[in-house]
């Protein structure tokens, strides 16, 4: 019996309240990780969806200064449509585009790619990039939404963005 009291004595100091109260709170932390992670690689997907759709618009939709549609858009505003295509809400502005995410090196699909003239900070247009070299945007200057290469715009800044 009384080998029976030490170990309940035993078990009840090693599995102390704080302890629990601990251990549900890492399981709780872990949890809502894995849920966030879901959530993350849902938007994900659903971005290379909505990048597809919009590749399907070249050629297609007019470039409207202030659209955010796929009856017409402007740059930022095409950015803007495809992210919230994924349940991501993006300001509609090429230069608040330019510095939300983080800046990455080398661009993966979906990205936002931005550009500045050289030496100034503020960002004059906004793009989707879609690979190879290429990205999609509404181009003011051929009045519809085109793929083009980023070597088009060898004389501006070029910043990409990840935001997903």
């Amino acid at each position: 019996m009384k080998k029976l009291v030490v170990i309940v004595l035993c078990l009840m100091a090693v599995n102390t309240p704080a302890q629990a109260q601990l251990s549900v709170s890492v399981q709780t932390i872990q949890q809502q990780d894995i849920r966030q992670q879901m959530i993350l690689h849902s938007k994900r997907e659903k971005m290379q969806d909505a990048v597809v759709k919009a590749v399907k618009q070249a050629q297609k939709t007019p470039y409207v200064f202030s659209g955010s549609t796929p009856r017409g858009w402007d740059c930022s505003g095409m950015v803007r449509w495809v992210y919230e295509q994924a349940g991501v809400t993006l300001p509609h502005s090429a230069d608040d585009q330019a510095h939300l995410g983080t800046r990455v090196s080398h661009p993966k699909y979906g990205d936002i790619v931005v550009f500045a003239y050289r030496g100034r900070t503020d960002f004059y247009h906004a793009a989707i990039y879609i690979g190879q070299g290429l990205i999609l945007n509404a181009n003011r200057e051929y009045g519809t939404t085109v793929i083009e290469p980023l070597t088009n715009f060898s004389k501006s800044q070029i910043r990409f963005i990840r935001v997903l």
